[in-house]
């Protein structure tokens, strides 16, 4: 399946979209810049035209061009989407940002393409059947991020406990201040409102909690990336995990326990040296290591590192099994997970993928009976689910649900498009404009778009 990541230049979809030449690297007596391809020369353009001359139907003209082009280079295409979506916002032209919109798991990606995940994600066991993956450097880098208040990239990576909670205190303070002028009250009345209200959330979500644990019998557990990825960078020695590159998450629908998540970060051997000088990090086996002081489920959480710059996060009844397959060499990833990622767009902010199985039992895990049987009939089966995340100057998030029934997505679409039409509320209304439910072109799938500019992010954020 070739899952090792290429090594080499890697296209940003931001400046002027030059690659650096290989050539460089073989003759640096020949130094010459790699001719640019047509792709890069549209976007060159149409960055030319959006940003320094300011003119949009040049602007569109050209990225309209670059998402046609037959392009490996996907970082560009979907910047150029997002682009578009913000040209067309601007000009008015609803249908044409539907269609682009629509355009998002075609554009760029006629070629099935691998390497999407680090190289050991292909010997994950095969019950882990939702994995997700995130580009942390991309998503950092983001302009998006700049427009947004400043905690939230801190609060991204960071594992102080107490730094986390300054950063949700500075958070509330700035949803204060907004509130305090939008009602014409203090800001000192406003945080008391919202301190109360957050206490009414967390009271009803230990409710819901408690009716969804009684339900199924069973406690609901949290996958061990969620417990134990911070205990891991600690151990490594670090507070954060503001320079590690990419992660991906994987975990079993029926079985949150078993759980994975598969890091890469530079410098990773040192690291792990120091953790065991230190006594924060025991070694058990060949590449693997223990946490000290930590626990998951009751029960120890290994570390394995078989790749380089490569790091396993498992709970240690998992990672003997994982580190002899990855050992006889021979891929154990889920098949259907595996064909959903090799379709999903590369050069991604964040990406996850799950199978139909998993969808069905997560949908309509607690309707029982009657009710399940109908809504089962009523609705489209899935196949798997694709979702996308695209984070550029906007945020971009695109769901894409493969099923063998159109007829059944048709009739989805139409009943929620006339659900979204009715609604009332303003504000609410104002959001959903920038949803967007369609079949995709071959009518296999159900396609679900929603983009959203740094303004209405920060709303969300401060209401």
């Amino acid at each position: 399946m070739g899952w090792r990541p290429r090594i080499g230049p890697r296209a940003l979809g931001v400046g002027l979209g030059v690659s650096l030449s290989l050539g460089l690297l073989s003759d640096p007596g020949a130094a010459q810049a790699a001719p640019e391809s047509s792709a890069e020369r549209l976007y060159r353009k149409g960055l030319h035209c959006m940003e320094e001359i300011e003119r949009s139907a040049c602007a569109i003209e050209h990225f309209e061009g670059l998402i046609d082009e037959n392009t490996r280079d996907r970082a560009l295409v979907t910047d150029a989407i997002l682009r578009l979506v913000k040209l067309y916002r601007k000009e008015g032209m609803d249908e044409a940002m539907r269609v682009v919109l629509r355009r998002f798991w075609e554009a760029g990606g006629r070629r099935h393409r691998t390497g999407h995940l680090p190289y050991s994600a292909r010997f994950l066991p095969s019950d882990l059947d939702v994995i997700a993956h995130v580009d942390i450097q991309m998503a950092l880098a983001a302009p998006l991020l700049r427009r947004l208040p400043p905690e939230l990239s801190e609060a991204m990576t960071t594992c102080d406990e107490v730094r986390r909670s300054a950063l949700g205190d500075a958070l509330t303070v700035r949803q204060a201040q907004r509130r305090a002028i939008k009602k014409s009250i203090t800001t000192e009345a406003a945080l008391a409102e919202l301190l109360e209200e957050e206490a009414e959330k967390r009271e009803r979500y230990k409710e819901r909690q408690a009716q969804r644990e009684t339900t199924s019998g069973t406690p609901e557990i949290a996958p061990v990336f969620a417990r134990s990825t911070c205990a891991a960078a600690l151990a490594l020695g670090s507070d954060s995990a503001e320079d590690w590159s990419r992660a991906a998450f994987a975990l079993s629908h029926k079985d949150p326990r078993r759980s994975a998540a598969i890091v890469m970060i530079p410098g990773l051997a040192a690291k792990i040296e120091e953790g065991v000088a230190a006594g924060r990090l025991r070694p058990v086996a060949n590449k693997r290591w223990v946490l000290v002081d930590h626990s998951y489920n009751d029960a120890p959480v290994e570390l394995g590192s078989f790749d380089l710059d490569e790091l396993t996060i498992a709970p240690a009844a998992l990672m003997p099994d994982f580190a002899a397959t990855i050992e006889r060499g021979k891929p154990t990833l889920n098949r259907d997970v595996a064909k959903l990622v090799t379709t999903t767009p590369k050069d991604l902010t964040f990406f996850a993928v799950t199978t139909g199985e998993a969808i069905q039992d997560m949908g309509l895990g607690e309707q029982k009976g009657g009710r399940r049987r109908l809504l089962e009939a009523l609705l489209p089966r899935p196949e798997g689910l694709q979702l996308a995340g695209a984070v550029h100057e906007y945020f971009g998030v695109f769901m894409r649900m493969p099923t063998d029934n159109p007829v059944k997505v048709q009739l989805l679409i139409d009943l929620a498009t006339r659900l979204l039409a009715d609604e009332d509320d303003e504000e609410t209304a104002e959001l959903l404009k920038s949803l967007d439910l369609a079949q995709a072109s071959d009518k296999r799938a159900l396609l679900i778009s929603y983009v959203l500019s740094p303004t209405q992010i920060e709303d969300m954020l401060l209401e």
